[in-house]
């Protein structure tokens, strides 16, 4: 407990004071603050006494208070009591843990971290945040990161996944430009696992292209400022739920009691992309509110945004050795294992348009001293419209000529004499809902007994659906000449010497298609959390004791169909009535040449025409697309912690029963199709073990080991056969019989904590066993031979890396700057390697060798400016074990920018510049022996101006 040596509270109003000398005692001019503003000043004498300002003229309290204290590293909070003045580097945390509550803060610190708060508390200051976020870990016995307040919300961040960059460790994939998971722990985002309160969250799935994450959690579906408060634990923690080999982070709601005042805070906010000049209007709203009593209290908040998004990108989906391509896309005269493409080369224009509305409530009762119930209410609505141009050429031409690069051993200037080619336009409006609802409740039996049981209930639903059918309209282009040159990450040309702006550069309608995509995953949780705080001669300091009943269920429908070949024929011939140019000129970095105009079909051309193309009964490709998955799991647990001097042990076991069940449709040997229905049960003992050392004040040592599951991906169980739409043909089977991935994890850190920086060193190595991996077979599929990719268990990865971070409170003051922050991380990953039974040996997909972030900011009473770096070094996105070439994602670096100015307490304007180096995204195809450009894309910077109010 802080002592307190001095408490002024003078009731005297109307009170000026001017000094005359440069300096004089800061104790003596807070007393005469205390007097001017009638305000209670509460501080410990040794921690002022000695310390002089410069005396001024007071016009408010709050800025006065900031102007004298942020140089000499302290800070305030406003309480029932009056204003305490503290120290604002990281409390040292005592060995004896004989009260665990923080005085500055309604958050009781535990050994499985804070379960709600008030966030408010840290909204408006990040050294605060920072601050109490390093207590909370420091007070934690394993490995874990807390996030808080003003490091979610005033750093530049689109959704909550880049508020994420900010943990030390994680890392995060983007799709167009924005992020969409989270990698941790040396691995990909398959291996994470995002909970709600601590319950798990239905993902929504991307429905446009038919990938199928899974349970890789999209972070799109959150707004950055939506949460204040974030735990993440880079080990398993046996409290949890079991599903995470890499990091678990939970995102815990504010506890509506824990605020002191009622609020309602407007935001207001604008973005517009780069080259345009609309404005996306955004609207975001938080309020809070407390009885007279205080015993009920709610929370609210919503989220309206509407965003444009454009990408350009070059795209060539498959390169294969030219030894292994079917004979029309193998090439004379040019050794086996150069690389040559066996699919399109196409530029492609992406339109998006999103509308995301998100809304959050909270109802907390304090019914009795002893029973507190809460319910709350999570939802987001997500409306996506796409438009998609792309002109694409088909390399199979025979007549065309090809020059080989030698340095990457593959083929990089095309020359086509009859051009196969075709422009395409997709478009699709799409919807993705997210609702979940908790009820949780904390009941003391008795105030004699230290003992609180928490019995909850979660319901989680998400729907991913296409609002319309995707419709893709295919016009082949007439006969001429085309010219490809492609570099290591640019485009050299993509030249047509036709003109690509007549109707008569083009020749007939060679597809017209619809697509339906459907996926439902639902998610219920029940059970009760015990907790039982002891105090003995034994060091025992709780115990923790729990049981979980989850049942998840991931339903995914697709229907497919076509204009036949003979109904194509009959479609009239190609007028000004079938086509219209393109809306926006194509414009990349990655382009070295001008890119000439192309037509693309008109919106809508089947309705225009009334072209029937209805849906009927499921075809045989629908069935094999179609499935569902199920687990049912029994969880329980039980946790300890003791304290021994100077050591604090936790120690947990887990024990998970799941039982899996697949239902599908299956390819037969002699190719028929045949419905299935599979199930498994599997069971596993969890243990964790922590250890945490603190010899000195300024000095933590922790190891740990923990054993943990990674269940399979729904679409890895799935009893699919998922065929190539063209190219090199090759086929994904599912597997229903996959099982968990079995992980012992072992780490080790050392924490080193001065009054102004704190830094941390972590080691860590996983073993899996399980490890899903793909494996070869061949078979053939309505006449036609296949090389087929499964997954199977028959792997052991194992991966180890150090990772790196620190906090540095900058000892740099000036009339233009009264607080800085420094922070950095960076991780390095010294193995990633996979081997099988078969005595094959690679590398574990989506693991970067490096990853880093760098956060700066910088402020004064009046303004604020932070930027972010963030950089990923390159990895294996896709590993092919047919004759394609693999997929590996280049490096990458992400910047952003922002600038606040706070013209009062409850009104700021603030200026955030997503992707300010409008950095290429770039991926390649490798082989042992050669690489290609894959992809390129380009997003474009984004501006967002917000006028933020508090009333």
């Amino acid at each position: 407990m802080l002592r307190i040596s001095c408490f002024l509270c003078v009731a005297l109003l109307g009170l000026s004071f001017t000094a005359n000398a440069t300096t004089t005692s800061l104790i003596e001019q807070l007393t005469r603050l205390s007097e001017q503003f009638s305000t209670a000043l509460i501080y410990d004498n040794a921690l002022l006494e000695g310390l002089e300002v410069e005396p001024v003229q007071a016009t408010s309290l709050q800025s006065t208070l900031n102007k004298w204290l942020t140089p000499h590293q302290l800070s305030w909070q406003k309480t029932a009591a009056g204003i305490v003045i503290f120290k604002t580097i990281t409390p040292v945390i005592s060995i004896s843990k004989t009260n665990n509550t923080s005085l500055l803060e309604e958050v009781t610190v535990t050994e499985q971290l804070p379960t709600s708060s008030n966030g408010d508390a840290y909204n408006s200051n990040y050294q605060q945040a920072v601050n109490y976020a390093q207590q909370v870990k420091s007070d934690y016995a394993g490995e874990s990161e807390v996030a808080l307040g003003a490091m979610l919300t005033q750093l530049p961040a689109e959704n909550l996944a880049e508020a994420l960059q900010a943990v030390p460790g994680l890392s995060i994939t983007r799709d167009r430009g924005e992020a969409l998971n989270i990698n941790a722990m040396g691995l990909g985002a398959e291996y994470q696992l995002t909970l709600f309160n601590g319950h798990r969250l239905a993902n929504t799935e991307n429905v446009r292209n038919s990938n199928q994450y899974g349970q890789q959690h999209r972070f799109d579906i959150f707004s950055a400022g939506l949460f204040s408060n974030i735990a993440v634990y880079k080990t398993s923690n046996s409290s949890l739920p079991s599903g995470a080999v890499g990091a678990t982070v939970n995102l815990l709601s504010d506890d509506p009691l824990a605020y002191q005042d009622n609020n309602l805070q407007v935001m207001l906010t604008g973005a517009a992309l780069e080259g345009e000049r609309n404005f996306q209007p955004s609207f975001g709203l938080t309020a809070n509110a407390k009885s007279a009593d205080g015993d009920l209290g709610v929370i609210f908040k919503m989220n309206y945004e509407n965003r444009l998004q454009r990408q350009f990108q070059f795209e060539s989906w498959h390169w294969g050795e030219n030894n292994g391509a079917p004979k029309p896309y193998q090439w004379p005269d040019i050794n086996e294992n150069t690389l040559v493409p066996t699919d399109g080369l196409a530029l492609t224009i992406e339109n998006e348009d999103r509308t995301r509305a998100t809304y959050y409530g909270d109802l907390s009762w304090q019914a009795t001293e002893r029973l507190k119930i809460n319910s709350l209410w999570f939802r987001s609505d997500t409306d996506f419209s796409f438009d998609e141009h792309r002109i694409s050429i088909n390399p199979q031409s025979q007549s065309a000529q090809a020059h080989i690069n030698t340095e990457n051993n593959s083929l990089n200037q095309f020359m086509f004499n009859a051009v196969n080619a075709k422009t395409s336009r997709e478009e699709s409006n799409l919807y993705y809902a997210n609702q979940t609802i908790q009820v949780d409740a904390n009941w003391q039996p008795s105030v004699h007994l230290p003992l609180t049981l928490s019995p909850f209930y979660s319901s989680s639903k998400a729907n991913s659906k296409t609002k319309e059918p995707i419709t893709r309209v295919h016009v082949a282009t007439s006969p001429m000449q085309a010219d490809v040159a492609l570099q290591n990450t640019s485009v050299d040309n993509f030249n047509f010497t036709g003109n690509l702006g007549l109707v008569s550069s083009y020749s007939h309608i060679s597809q017209m298609s619809k697509r339906t995509i459907n996926v439902l995953n639902e998610i219920q949780e029940w059970g009760i959390d015990s907790h039982f705080s002891a105090e003995n001669s034994w060091g025992l300091q709780a115990l923790d004791i729990g049981f979980l009943h989850s049942t998840q269920s991931y339903h995914y429908a697709r229907k497919d169909i076509s204009l036949s070949p003979s109904a194509l024929e009959q479609l009239p011939n190609l007028d000004g009535r079938w086509l219209e140019p393109i809306a926006n000129q194509f414009s990349a970095g990655f382009m070295n040449a001008e890119v000439q105009p192309w037509l693309i079909p008109k919106s809508d051309l089947l309705q225009l025409y009334d072209i029937d193309l209805p849906f009927a009964e499921m075809s045989e490709s629908d069935r094999l697309n179609s499935y569902k998955v199920s687990f049912a799991s029994k969880e329980g647990y039980i946790s300890s912690q003791w304290q021994f001097e100077q050591v604090t042990l936790s120690t947990g076991l887990r024990y998970s029963n799941t039982l899996s069940e697949t239902q599908g449709s299956q390819l037969t040997k002699t190719g028929g199709v045949a419905p299935i229905n599979s199930s498994n049960n599997d069971s596993a003992w969890l243990p964790s073990v922590n250890l945490k050392w603190q010899p000195s004040q300024y000095w933590q040592w922790r190891a740990g080991f923990n054993r943990a599951l990674n269940r399979p991906n729904y679409s890895d169980l799935n009893p699919k056969l998922h065929v190539n739409s063209g190219g090199l043909p090759y086929a994904e089977l599912g597997n229903p019989n996959l099982q968990p991935v079995i992980a012992n994890t072992s780490t080790l850190s050392v924490n080193w904590q001065q009054q102004s920086v704190s830094a941390q060193l972590l080691g860590f190595n996983h073993h899996m066993n399980n490890f899903i991996v793909e494996q070869a077979a061949s078979f053939n599929y309505q006449g036609q031979h296949y090389n087929s990719l499964q997954r199977t268990n028959d792997g052991q990865a194992q991966v180890n890396g150090l990772q790196a971070s620190s906090q540095w409170q900058l000892p740099q003051y000036s009339q233009w700057f009264l607080q800085s922050q420094l922070s950095a991380s960076i991780t390095h990953i010294n193995k990633a390697d996979v081997s099988t039974s078969a005595g094959n040996h690679f590398k574990v997909e989506g693991v970067s060798d490096w990853t880093g972030n760098l956060r700066f900011l910088v402020s004064d009473k009046k303004w604020q400016a932070a930027f972010n770096i963030n950089y990923r070094s390159d990895f294996l996105e896709q590993r092919d074990i047919s004759n394609n070439a693999s997929s590996y994602v280049e490096d990458y670096t992400s910047t952003d920018l922002s600038f606040s100015w706070f013209y009062s307490a409850n009104a700021s304007l603030r200026l955030d510049l997503f992707n300010a180096t409008n950095e290429t995204l770039t991926r390649t195809a490798k082989t042992d022996d050669a690489s290609s450009l894959l992809k390129a894309e380009e997003f474009g910077r984004r501006v967002v101006v917000s006028l933020s109010l508090k009333i």
